[in-house]
């Protein structure tokens, strides 16, 4: 799985940066023939304002199926990282399941 991660309006640490990679390849670790590529982007939306002002977009893509978008934010950026990686983790799942059943003839 290819994995890229930018940062806008926060300062990229190498612990930041591992951190988001960790959780990111244990999240979607379960799909290795599944996922392709994940790009996750790290953003401070208020600036030095402060709030709830940390966002982690992460973008995975797979040959099974669509885009997979998801977006967190929260005033703590781990926070975000970590929610974000367990919602696309439920999202990826719930794609393959539904692939599975499509081709098993289950839905229509």
């Amino acid at each position: 799985m290819r994995m890229g991660i930018l940062a806008k309006g926060i300062e990229m640490t190498d612990a930041i940066r591992t951190y988001a990679q960790k959780r990111l390849r244990t999240a979607l670790g379960r799909y290795p023939q599944a996922v392709a590529s994940a790009h996750v982007r790290l953003n401070d939306i208020n600036g030095p304002r402060g709030g709830v002002d940390k966002q982690c977009l992460v973008e995975v893509r797979g040959p099974a199926f669509s885009p997979i978008i998801v977006r967190e934010d929260d005033a703590d950026l781990y926070v975000a990282i970590d929610r974000a990686a367990d919602r696309v983790d439920r999202a990826v799942a719930r794609r393959l399941a539904r692939s599975r059943d499509v081709d098993r003839g289950m839905l229509r």
